[in-house]
């Protein structure tokens, strides 16, 4: 009765008769047509994607992963790919996301590192450590977004040390991943780091200012200003609470 039933859901999401029968029937080896079912249930709204994965989703794993490696695919349908993969084969598809996770494509690797950090976590930390010097951006951006999940002193050294990379710059001007970076950091602060949040508060990229400013007040308990304090006279307040504290910069 439950199969029946998972069939007749299948059919009213849209999927062809041969998809259903597809999802429920025994394993078999990759094929043009379980290939052609596997486009279809990627083409499926994300709700209905993932009843599909759930219920016999793992017969797909080697056709979404021979989506994901197609360079004729689109960006999206790879993406998706690539993530549904991961959802059906768990931390058994570490291999082929790490294969990703050094793709030519950025979004191959971007999609990789998503993937790999919920099926794999100390395998998708690895690579977000590597990552963060991506030629990409928005990858470096999403390694950073990765490490924040488990900020380690060893990682915070790492995003310390990515801050002021040159690439993280485009001329004299800071890119938005340096306001990322700090916000992540400020948010469970170490002792020794207070120097440094107190030097942000000159730092050109005034994005920096607030973070640096959070960082600062979960570290001495001090709180200055007031609700309607504007962020400009804040940052001076803290300016001359560094000079007055005598903090290191």
């Amino acid at each position: 009765m439950k199969n029946s039933l998972f069939v007749s859901a299948v059919v009213v999401m849209g999927l062809t008769s041969s998809v259903s029968v597809n999802v429920l029937a025994a394993p078999a080896k990759p094929s043009s047509s379980t290939l052609s079912s596997a486009l279809e249930v990627l083409k499926l709204p994300t709700e209905n994607r993932r009843m599909v994965l759930s219920n016999g989703g793992e017969k797909f794993y080697q056709n979404f992963i021979s989506v994901a490696f197609n360079e004729s695919q689109p960006m999206s349908v790879r993406w998706r790919a690539l993530m549904a993969a991961a959802e059906v084969h768990g931390d058994r598809s570490t291999p082929d996301l790490l294969k990703a996770g050094k793709h030519n494509q950025w979004y191959m690797r971007n999609a990789a590192l998503v993937a790999l950090t919920e099926v794999n976590p100390s395998q998708g930390e690895k690579l977000a450590q590597s990552l963060l010097k991506d030629k990409a951006l928005v990858v470096r951006s999403a390694a950073v977004e990765a490490l924040a999940k488990s900020t380690t002193p060893a990682v915070r050294d790492l995003l310390w040390d990515e801050l002021n990379q040159k690439y993280n710059f485009k001329g004299d001007h800071s890119l938005w991943i340096r306001h990322q970076i700090v916000e992540t950091l400020a948010k469970k602060p170490l002792n020794h780091e207070a120097k440094i949040f107190a030097g942000l508060l000159s730092d050109k990229d005034q994005r920096l200012h607030m973070p640096a400013v959070a960082g600062l007040e979960k570290l001495t308990g001090v709180k200055l200003g007031g609700d309607s304090t504007k962020s400009a006279a804040l940052v001076g307040m803290w300016k001359d609470y560094v000079k007055k504290e005598k903090i290191e910069l």
